[in-house]
C-alpha cells in the first residue's frame, strides 16, 4: 500500500510538472491531444482564419484559411504549390481578388488543361477576361485624358509665354517712344531760342533798312 501511494504521488508530481511547464510556455491543454490540423479546424469554426492559416500543416487547408482571412497573396502561393486542378482554380480566384487578372487567367488555363470540363474555371476565366478588358480600356482612357491634360497645360503655358513676350515688347516700344518724345522735348527750347535769335536779328536788320529810306 505504501509503495502504491508513493507511485501515485510520483504520477501526480509528474502531472503537475507538465501542467506548470505548459503554463510557462503558453500551451493549451488540448495541444496534448489534438494535431495542428485539428486545432486549425477548430479555429476555422470560430472564424479565426488568420490564426488558422498559421496553424494548419496541410497546404490546402492553410490556403483555404488564408483565402478566408483575405490574405489572397498567401492563398495564391499555397494553392499554386498544390499543383492540381483545384489548386490552380483557387489560385486564379485569389489572383482575381488581387486584381492580377492576367495571372489569374493563366491559373485558370492550367486548371482547364487538367480538366477542360471545369465549368467554374470556364465561367470565372470569362468573367476575369472581361474585367481585364475593362481595366485596359479604363487605363487607355486615363492615358488619353492625361495626354489631353498635358497638351492643354502646354498650350496654356505657350499662350501665357506669348502674352508675356507681347506685353514686354509693347512695354519696350512704349518706353522707346516715351524716350524719343522726351529727347524731342528736350531739344525744342534750343530750337526755339535759335529761331527767336534769328527773328530778332531779322527785325533789327529791317529797322535799320527802314531808317535809311528818305
Amino acid at each position: 500500500v505504501v509503495a502504491e501511494d508513493c507511485r501515485m504521488k510520483r504520477y501526480l508530481f509528474i502531472l503537475l510538472s507538465i501542467l506548470c511547464s505548459l503554463s510557462t510556455y503558453a500551451f493549451q491543454w488540448h495541444d496534448l491531444w489534438s494535431t495542428p490540423d485539428q486545432q486549425g479546424q477548430e479555429l476555422m469554426a470560430k472564424n479565426q482564419f488568420n490564426e488558422a492559416k498559421e496553424t494548419f500543416k496541410r497546404n490546402d487547408w492553410a490556403a483555404t484559411a488564408a483565402y478566408r482571412a483575405g490574405d489572397y497573396q498567401k492563398a495564391a502561393e499555397l494553392y499554386r504549390n498544390l499543383k492540381d486542378e483545384p489548386g490552380y482554380y483557387n489560385e486564379g480566384n485569389a489572383l482575381a481578388h488581387l486584381g492580377q487578372y492576367e495571372e489569374a487567367i493563366k491559373a485558370y488555363d492550367k486548371a482547364l488543361t487538367l480538366n477542360a470540363a471545369n465549368q467554374d474555371a470556364l465561367y470565372n476565366r470569362k468573367l476575369v477576361e472581361e474585367l481585364l478588358k475593362k481595366k485596359q480600356q479604363n487605363k487607355g482612357q486615363q492615358n488619353q485624358e492625361q495626354q489631353n491634360k498635358e497638351q492643354q497645360n502646354k498650350e496654356q503655358q505657350n499662350k501665357e509665354q506669348q502674352n508675356k513676350e507681347q506685353q514686354n515688347k509693347e512695354q519696350q516700344n512704349k518706353e522707346q517712344k516715351d524716350k524719343e518724345q522726351q529727347n524731342k522735348t528736350d531739344k525744342s527750347p534750343q530750337n526755339s531760342d535759335t529761331q527767336s535769335e534769328a527773328e530778332r536779328e531779322k527785325q533789327q536788320a529791317k529797322e535799320q533798312w527802314l531808317r535809311l529810306i528818305p
